[in-house]
């Protein structure tokens, strides 16, 4: 069976020529409430129409949970989907329930059950939230729990993350070419943001000395005052 260019193999401890590649299914991978929905729950404060709307955020990204437990909270399965819907990777992360601060962040592959000698099929160049694109404005943010309260604080717009500061990549923007897309670099990555994409792309700066979490929560919680 051939895979696409795309997929590559993961080191393991088995030599290469033992090694097989597995994909990733989304049956692998439950919906299921975690730290990450628990503070999602406390920023719409708990109102039932709110918890409701985090639910519906819970089928859509396909968001999971782990058994275990940092600190009392449990790890989110925060997945990547790529446009056909499959799994590509993700990560395992632990929020603090309380202020939203991450507490740790794992490969998602490093939480799968597997043989020694298998390797899943991954693709670093996809966007969380890249399975839900549609025609909507498209606003490019780092961490995945901002493209989620920006889906909560304006649903608009299709709100996608990279995950960390420099790994937004020339073949991730190929793919939104034509679109209109706005990047939200933070105080980290705007130079390089700017540099390698503002010639294609619009860049804002907005968030650069402002925190756009916090500016997310408070138009979740008062939007009309936004």
């Amino acid at each position: 069976m051939e895979y696409p260019a795309y997929m590559k193999i993961i080191a393991t401890k088995a030599l290469p020529s033992e090694r097989m590649l597995l994909e990733i299914r989304k049956t692998d991978i439950k919906p299921h409430y975690s730290s990450l929905t628990d503070y999602l729950d406390a920023v719409v404060n708990y109102s039932a129409e709110g918890m409701r709307t985090v639910d519906k955020l819970v089928e859509r990204f396909h968001l999971g949970a782990v058994r275990l437990v940092l600190q009392d909270h449990y790890g989110a399965v925060v997945p990547r989907i790529n446009r056909k819907g499959k799994i590509v990777g993700g990560n395992v992360m632990y929020f603090n329930v309380d202020n939203g601060e991450l507490l740790r962040k794992d490969p998602l592959t490093d939480h799968m059950t597997h043989w020694y000698c298998f390797d899943y099929c991954t693709d670093n160049d996809v966007f969380f939230g890249e399975h839900l694109l549609s025609n909507k404005p498209i606003a490019v943010v780092v961490e995945e729990k901002t493209a989620l309260l920006g889906s909560l604080a304006l649903p608009a717009i299709d709100w996608l993350a990279v995950g960390s500061d420099y790994h937004l990549t020339d073949s991730m923007m190929d793919r939104l070419s034509g679109r209109r897309v706005i990047l939200f670099p933070d105080d980290v990555c705007h130079d390089y943001w700017k540099e390698q994409f503002g010639i294609r792309f619009k860049v804002d700066a907005g968030f650069v000395s402002q925190d756009i979490n916090a500016y997310l929560v408070d138009r979740i919680r008062s939007p009309s005052g936004s």
